[in-house]
């Protein structure tokens, strides 16, 4: 049997039998010169069909989706970033792993009294852009978003991902990792970014 040949990256296309290409270009929001990181999200929808038909006329979508029977398709270019993040969470204060002056600084944004929640989140998003990945956590501009399909109920939350999905989660982000240059830290879920379920993507494996 002939080896199979390796993944490589064209033209921002991931090369692989592994990987079909279906590209919506409506997704594309500018140039992504150097992507720094993954995010893995599910799509609260049922089929792939269903992120599909949205990608047609939504501004949100991410590079990758991987269907319930573990196909892979490419849904954005790598070197095109996509809206697939949102407002970002401060790491200092989800990891503590910053000095007591940034904690403080962080905390005095994130806790102010007198404002609603949602311009405290706006305002913190503002202030860890002032930063630079890895201080913060990535952005739209400097990640590659990977899509499971998943629904999701407010009784039970995301839906488990299946055994098929999270063997091409395996193969796909060692691929991205090693053709990108990144490492284990480097791959996160959406939840961990930003403000979603906490149940989005729990159950995803890599």
């Amino acid at each position: 049997m002939a080896e199979q040949p390796e993944a490589k990256i064209e033209s921002g296309k991931l090369i692989h039998s592994k990987v079909e290409q279906k590209i919506y270009k409506g997704l594309h929001k500018g140039e992504m010169a150097s992507p720094q990181a993954i995010v893995v999200h599910q799509t609260g929808a049922t089929t792939a069909q269903h992120t599909f038909n949205s990608y047609v006329s939504s501004p949100h979508g991410a590079h990758f989706l991987i269907s319930k029977t573990g196909k892979i398709y490419q849904t954005a270019l790598l070197n095109k970033y996509t809206y697939h993040v949102g407002k970002l969470r401060s790491r200092c204060i989800e990891t503590n792993d910053c000095s007591k002056a940034e904690l403080a600084k962080a905390n005095a944004i994130y806790l102010k009294k007198g404002e609603s929640y949602g311009l405290r989140v706006k305002k913190l998003h503002k202030h860890e852009l002032t930063k630079s990945y890895p201080d913060r956590y990535p952005t739209n501009k400097e990640s590659v978003g990977i899509e499971i399909v998943g629904d999701y109920s407010t009784k039970t939350g995301y839906e488990t991902v299946n055994s098929l999905q999270n063997t091409a989660l395996v193969w796909l982000v060692n691929e991205l990792n090693e053709l990108l240059c990144f490492d284990s830290d480097d791959v996160y879920r959406h939840p961990e970014v930003s403000y979603k379920k906490s149940s989005e993507a729990s159950s995803a494996k890599w």
